[in-house]
Formats: structure tokens, C-alpha cells, sequence
């Protein structure tokens, strides 16, 4: 049986949807790097299922710092920052 935290806690996320029609999925993903955020919020009111990916394959951060202890120089390299939100659709036919 849940324990009393655990049921108050589902009845908080479930007062954030409004009364009536409720969405089948929501998704939510919010990410933030130096110099960049991206948030991304979905619900949807219909059965099919969707793809919800965030990639992030490269990201460097660097900071040079001279002699006397003061920083000289900032470098942010981002790369290939993907976001998808794509239906999935069952396969075309059996494999050949």
C-alpha cells in the first residue's frame, strides 16, 4: 500500500491538468547550459504515441586563466543539440 507522502504527491501532479479532458501524455524537459536553455513542454489530448528525445553528444566548457590568477578567456562549444518530437507510426510490414 503507498504510503500517505507518496499519494499526496500524485495528487499534486495530477492538479496541474485541468478538470474535464486531461491530455494522454505530457512531457516536459527543460535543459540548461551555460549560455543556452531550451524548454519544451507537451501535452496531448490524443492515444497515438509520440518520440519525446532530447540529445546532447558534445558539449565543452573551458576556461583559461592566466599567471595572476584572472580569467582570460571563455570557450562554450555546443554541438549537434537535438530536440524531437515526432509520432511513432507502426511498422510499414513484416521485415523481408
Amino acid at each position: 500500500m503507498p504510503k500517505p507522502a507518496i499519494l499526496e504527491k500524485l495528487k499534486g501532479f495530477f492538479k496541474k491538468f485541468p478538470k474535464g479532458r486531461r491530455p494522454f501524455q505530457a512531457d516536459e524537459v527543460e535543459l540548461a547550459l551555460p549560455c543556452f536553455f531550451i524548454r519544451m513542454k507537451r501535452d496531448l489530448g490524443i492515444k497515438d504515441s509520440h518520440e519525446f528525445t532530447v540529445v546532447v553528444p558534445r558539449a565543452e566548457f573551458r576556461k583559461k586563466i592566466d599567471e595572476d590568477r584572472k580569467t582570460v578567456e571563455y570557450e562554450v562549444v555546443l554541438n549537434s543539440i537535438t530536440v524531437v518530437h515526432a509520432p511513432r507510426h507502426p511498422p510499414a510490414g513484416p521485415p523481408s
